[in-house]
């Protein structure tokens, strides 16, 4: 019956299914991936077309024929074919280049975030450029890191309050007076402390 069940659920149309959740991460950043590769795709069959019919154009100019053979137009085409491969080529690899640095660059920044708050660092807060990508993870990765900040500094003060506390019922203890009021002050801040976490 169950398996029934989430068959269902996932045949039915008013529900995207899981796959597609996991194809459209983040649908604005995907589709802008997908509008640069059409165009770079386009633009490299652009010029290339450009060249083949410029160079068969001038070709077919020169020799003053209406017909050609095969070998006319492999020589013909060989030239401006090899000029546009490699100006496509080398134009899309460092227009790449450029764009996949707006996306290999705030991952770098985040993963060197982690390994600082791995090892305790929560002073040095995460910094991208507004050109980068990534900008909300950058964003949400910040705020948690000022949110441990926060949290921290709360249980610092309530340990702390706890460690006077208790230094003053050590005091009024050597004195020989009643200690349980700042024992019991101090107890309560201790659970205070890192109550806030989840573990």
């Amino acid at each position: 019956m169950t398996r029934e069940k989430e068959h269902a659920r996932a045949a039915s149309p008013d529900k995207p299914s899981y796959k597609r959740q996991q194809y459209w991460v983040d649908a604005p950043l995907q589709l802008q991936m997908v509008g640069f590769a059409l165009v770079l795709v386009s633009s490299s069959l652009l010029l290339t077309s450009f060249a083949v019919l410029r160079g068969v154009a001038d070709a077919s100019a020169r020799s003053q024929q209406i017909f050609h053979s095969l070998e006319w137009f492999r020589g013909a085409l060989r030239a401006p074919l090899l000029l546009s491969a490699g100006i496509s080529l080398l134009a899309g690899g460092i227009v790449t280049l450029f764009w996949s640095h707006r996306f290999a660059g705030p991952l770098r920044v985040l993963a060197a975030g982690i390994a600082r708050v791995r090892h305790g660092n929560l002073a040095l807060p995460v910094r991208v450029r507004a050109s980068d990508a990534h900008q909300d993870l950058a964003r949400e990765f910040q705020e948690m890191q000022d949110e441990l900040r926060r949290m921290i500094e709360t249980d610092r003060a309530h340990v702390a309050a706890a460690a006077a506390r208790v230094e003053s019922a050590r005091k009024s203890l050597e004195e020989g007076r009643p200690a349980d009021d700042e024992l019991a002050l101090a107890l309560k801040e201790l659970r205070q402390a890192c109550s806030r976490y989840h573990l």
